[in-house]
């Protein structure tokens, strides 16, 4: 009975087969500055009734998307989700199952697979897409180390300023015991400029590393950079919002070379954070690259159609010391939201989708900037999420102030980007109403107004 709880004879007979004399022995080689040498301050236990209204009441003090209005952006993001995506994602063949890694994976997990990646290959413009990825941030260090791998460079890897600086703290983590330099190139005015992805290359630049819509939701000079980039002989990873599509150019079209993006925006919740799901497509020359698994599909023995794992490039299969990568599950009921979600949608409802959006946000920075206290932070143009900037400089405040009254006003800025702490990222999707817009701007021109803090929580819209 392995999950019962071990007896105090059970943990002396395993010390004694491990020749330990007590547990702590086992941790003597743990230097002390690293040891918690202090009785922690948990209160007394409680029973299930207790605890459960304890944590309800802790729950209820959580605002969230449900029951805020939220115009929160920078890679999580408030879409509507058909009821159909839920209904069918829930079913237990599917939800029970939902990171089968094994080769014995059912036909039906395997088709709801393959028709995930033919979807992607779809939406990126590329040839080959495996069937997901942890997240939007490892899928983009996953295809950094294909990229590495691919071109045999290993002096340095260029990244723009402007890629989500969560992704970026990710590709450092992942190379920093390869001896592979990251070059960061700083925005002006939102963008990149092609000459300094040009000046900052190199003989041994493995790629470039850019995002489009980058972070500020602004428009880089994509295929500009992609042919500086292959000029140079490096690689694109083009990191890009799937929403966006509907209305821009595909990542394979304007140049990348390997495609990646998070995946949450279709047709999963915000959920705090979490779980989401890692897209990576690219081109077919780089399929052995690939990380995590390719569905295929193929005919039996009988000419009936069939799905089968078609290459599996992780450490635990044949690949062992030749894997190219570590990941060795993939988050197969996010990529069947998403499936679900892409063909509720289809490619017209795609293109609604981000026409809503791009209109939106439109509105809401005019309405924003006619202010008076905010102004746009960069001329460039922008999809569905924009950058501003308040002239009163106290985008913390105004944004907590917000929050108390259920308006989820934005992201600030200053925790990435010290000089841009006066400013704050808003994020409009298609489900953001006229009415909520307003709102916002007023309780913001409210805030305005008012220089006490009590104030402008207590102001009511």
């Amino acid at each position: 009975m392995p999950y019962i709880y071990n007896t105090p004879e059970d943990q002396q007979a395993m010390l004694a087969a491990i020749g330990a004399a007590s547990i702590d022995e086992l941790f003597e080689s743990i230097p002390d500055e690293l040891k918690l040498n202090r009785a922690l301050d948990i209160p007394p236990a409680l029973g299930e009734l207790e605890l459960e209204q304890h944590v309800r009441e802790l729950a209820g003090k959580n605002l969230h998307a449900g029951n805020a209005v939220s115009f929160l952006g920078g890679g999580s993001y408030d879409h509507f989700i058909p009821a159909a995506v839920d209904a069918i994602a829930g079913r237990s063949e599917f939800y029970t199952s939902y990171t089968p890694y094994q080769a014995e994976v059912s036909q039906g997990n395997l088709q709801a697979m393959f028709e995930f990646q033919s979807m992607i290959t779809r939406m990126t413009g590329l040839e080959i897409a495996n069937s997901s990825l942890y997240d939007g941030g490892s899928a983009t260090a996953e295809g950094v180390l294909m990229a590495i791998d691919t071109t045999r460079r290993r002096g340095q890897v260029v990244v723009a300023g402007t890629l989500h600086p969560e992704y970026r703290e990710t590709i450092e983590t992942y190379l920093h015991n390869l001896g592979v330099e990251v070059v960061t190139i700083g925005p002006e005015n939102g963008t990149i400029p092609v000459s300094a992805i040009t000046s900052a290359m190199n003989d041994q630049t493995a790629c470039v590393v850019l995002q489009h819509p980058n972070f500020f939701g602004a428009l880089e000079e994509a295929q500009a950079i992609a042919t500086a980039a292959h000029n140079a002989g490096a690689l694109v990873v083009g990191v890009f919002d799937p929403i966006s599509l509907g209305l821009l150019h595909r990542p394979g079209d304007w140049g990348a070379d390997i495609a990646v993006a998070e995946g949450q925006s279709l047709g999963t919740a915000m959920s705090y954070g979490g779980p989401v799901l890692g897209i990576l497509a690219c081109g077919k020359k780089l399929a052995r690259r690939l990380p995590g698994r390719i569905v295929g599909q193929t005919t039996d023995r009988r000419g009936k159609p069939c799905y089968v794992l078609t290459m599996q490039t992780r450490e635990q299969h044949i690949r062992r010391e030749k894997s190219t990568s570590n990941v060795c599950t993939n988050q197969a009921l996010f990529a069947l939201r998403a499936t679900i979600y892409l063909s509720l949608l289809g490619p017209g409802g795609l293109r609604d989708t981000a026409d809503l959006c791009l209109r939106k946000s439109r509105y809401l920075a005019k309405r924003l900037t006619s202010a008076g206290r905010f102004e746009m932070a960069f001329d460039a143009p922008t999809f569905k999420e924009f950058v501003v900037r308040d002239k009163e400089n106290n985008v913390e405040e105004l944004i907590s102030a917000a929050a108390s009254q259920g308006l989820l006003a934005g992201v600030p800025l200053g925790r990435w980007y010290p000089e841009l702490a006066d400013c704050f990222l808003v994020c409009v999707t298609e489900k953001r109403t006229k009415a909520e817009m307003d709102r916002l701007v007023e309780f913001l021109e409210i805030g305005a107004a008012t220089t006490n803090t009590d104030e402008l929580v207590a102001a009511r819209i």
